[in-house]
């Protein structure tokens, strides 16, 4: 009985990881690093639909980075373009557009992208966080839609206030 509880344990029976398997979205930074996300569409369709409209539109160029804690590391309000960073326009602020819950049985681990919203198991807008450490506890809570597969160092360097220059749906070869 044991031997079983413990071989459960081991392979497995918790959300697995996934693969994203959607469209490389390459985050520039003002400072000339970059680093790359992929889309999980499977994972949130209406919304990592909704972010690449964003993406597109050049909604994420010029912003700042809001929120940077050594867990997390948060953008997505364009007021953080001009705006001081303590000002709720930032803090609260997005593209103007709710988007549904979209919840998932995935582990939220390092390179995780998820959708930041205002409580747990609520959609958000356009504001995202990538994590920069595995929280298990947030399985279910908020939206994934994709993970960092490129430049994980970058985000780990990542500093309140870091603007970035572009954003761009990088086109397979």
């Amino acid at each position: 009985m044991l031997t079983t509880l413990i071989a459960g344990l081991m392979l497995g029976d918790y959300p697995a990881r996934f693969a994203p398997d959607g469209a490389k979205v390459e985050f520039t930074l003002e400072k000339g690093s970059s680093f790359t996300m992929q889309m999980a569409p499977k994972l949130a369709p209406k919304t990592v639909a909704r972010i690449i409209d964003l993406v597109k539109q050049g909604f994420y160029d010029q912003q700042r980075f809001h929120r940077v804690e050594y867990w997390v590391t948060q953008w997505g309000a364009p007021a953080s373009k001009t705006k001081p960073l303590t000002d709720n326009a930032v803090l609260d602020g997005g593209s103007g557009v709710s988007l549904p819950f979209e919840g998932c049985d995935r582990d939220f681990v390092r390179g995780v992208v998820g959708v930041a919203s205002e409580g747990l198991q609520l959609g958000g807008d356009s504001q995202l966080f990538i994590l920069k450490g595995d929280r298990l506890y947030l399985y279910g809570s908020y939206a994934i839609i994709g993970m960092v597969t490129r430049g994980m160092d970058v985000v780990d360097g990542i500093k309140k206030g870091d603007r970035i220059r572009s954003v761009r749906v990088k086109t397979p070869r």
